[in-house]
């Protein structure tokens, strides 16, 4: 069943004829040696701000998986120049948001702010991002909640699930380090370490700075160069993932009396910067709308059911389903996979699917931050920001032998994990991937 959003498609349809050029106005430009991305937007007085650090898992370790994760969820918690009670006061009043994340091939420190405001709410952007004192009371608080979450991630069936098959695909990849790290690395990163982290990654060529909003390119150029430019030029250099070797059909099973069984299959596939990406992108989705049609709709077996594609350097597509029958199940999916591969697609069909994938796409960056997260993601993985209108039009120009192609060359040899019944599971089913 095909994902209509009729009245989105609507709205949107005189975004997706916009050529590329229009849709993303911006420029790229050096300051003290970072290099800066800037999206001027003047219908709102919204300014979206993220900083991107380099590395992600390539740069941990076991021992030290998740420490900068953690380091950047405690920058907040106090700076030289606010405790974290003055700097939370702070962010309400001016309506600043800062937010974190970690990731397997970057990290990012992100900033919303209300034009208004935007000279205090880069004040509070700097300090958490360059002056966090990292108090020992919030390190152990911080410390104490990400342990607790991460014991709890068998709790949840999905969120073990993706950790299950990412540690199966991944296994002797860098990625094997989650970046979010593990019960014991955190347990073992001392204050020391996590000050020690920040002054090691934090130099300028490890960043990258990308806003989208009301803001002049010489006011913007002045406050970097007072903050972010006085750090080091150089130092804890970003090492860039590898690309997936070789990956040979597995199955791992993990035993819960559950009412379902849930399960994951992933596979390798090429990153974003790929030739291959916009075709593989579209083959996923058009298979995702097939699933749900075949093993949902027509034959009630699931509840959930789909097929997708990640955006990673070393990346992976998937399959997900949650099934009380997975032989009888998987055989339907293997058999819609296989249908891609063999039939060329109906014309009308890729169309239909490229413009609905195309008015997700751009409602997906209808807002500053979801501008900026895009320019980030295309200048870090996906050969630079100006591949992001390439990118639609690379959608636009997918042909049905394409899709053929694309399925055939990277829809194999996938690591499956299921968390569920071990006598339901045909492990030369799985395998046959």
């Amino acid at each position: 069943m095909k994902r209509f959003i009729v009245v989105a498609a609507a709205v949107l349809s005189s975004a997706a004829t916009v050529s590329p050029a229009q849709q993303v106005a911006a420029t790229k430009f050096q300051v003290s040696g970072i290099p800066v991305i800037l999206k001027p937007v003047t219908a709102n007085d919204v300014i979206a701000v993220r900083l991107y650090i380099r590395g992600g898992s390539s740069n941990l370790s076991p021992s030290n998986a998740g420490i900068e994760n953690f380091m950047l969820d405690v920058a907040t918690h106090g700076t030289v120049k606010y405790t974290k009670d003055a700097f939370n006061e702070r962010l309400t009043e001016t309506g600043t948001s800062i937010s974190s994340d970690a990731g397997y091939d970057y990290s990012s420190m992100a900033l919303q702010a209300v034009r208004e405001h935007w000279n205090e709410a880069w004040d509070l952007f700097t300090e958490a991002a360059l002056k966090p004192t990292f108090p020992a009371s919030e390190v152990e608080l911080e410390r104490a909640q990400l342990v607790d979450n991460l014991k709890r991630i068998p709790d949840d069936p999905d969120t073990y699930l993706a950790y299950l098959a990412d540690s199966s695909l991944y296994a002797g990849h860098s990625y094997a380090v989650p970046p979010g790290g593990t019960p014991a690395s955190i347990a073992a990163i001392s204050r020391d370490a996590l000050a020690s982290w920040h002054k090691q990654r934090l130099t300028r060529e490890n960043l990258l700075l990308v806003v989208v909003g009301n803001v002049s390119r010489a006011d913007l150029t002045r406050k970097i160069e007072s903050t972010f430019g006085r750090l080091p030029a150089t130092g804890g250099s970003a090492v860039i993932a590898s690309r997936l070797a070789a990956v040979t059909p597995d199955v791992m099973v993990v035993k819960r009396e559950l009412p379902t069984n849930y399960i994951a299959g992933y596979f390798a596939a090429p990153p974003p910067s790929d030739p291959d990406y916009a075709a593989l992108r579209v083959a996923t989705d058009v298979l995702s709308d097939r699933l749900f049609e075949e093993v949902r709709t027509k034959r009630n077996l699931t509840y959930s059911v789909g097929a997708g594609l990640s955006n990673r350097a070393a990346n992976r597509g998937s399959l997900y389903v949650t099934a009380v029958e997975p032989d009888t199940t998987l055989k339907v999916i293997l058999t819609q996979v296989r249908r891609l591969q063999r039939e060329p697609l109906p014309q009308s069909t890729l169309s239909e699917n490229v413009n609905t994938f195309l008015t997700e796409f751009w409602m997906s960056q209808q807002s500053n931050m979801g501008q900026a997260q895009q320019l980030g993601l295309f200048e870090l993985l996906g050969g630079g920001w100006q591949n992001l209108g390439r990118f639609v039009d690379a959608v636009r120009r997918v042909t049905p032998a394409d899709v053929q192609r694309v399925a055939t060359r990277y829809m194999q040899h996938a690591r499956f994990a299921v968390i569920g019944d071990p006598a339901k599971i045909d492990r030369q089913l799985f395998t046959s991937f």
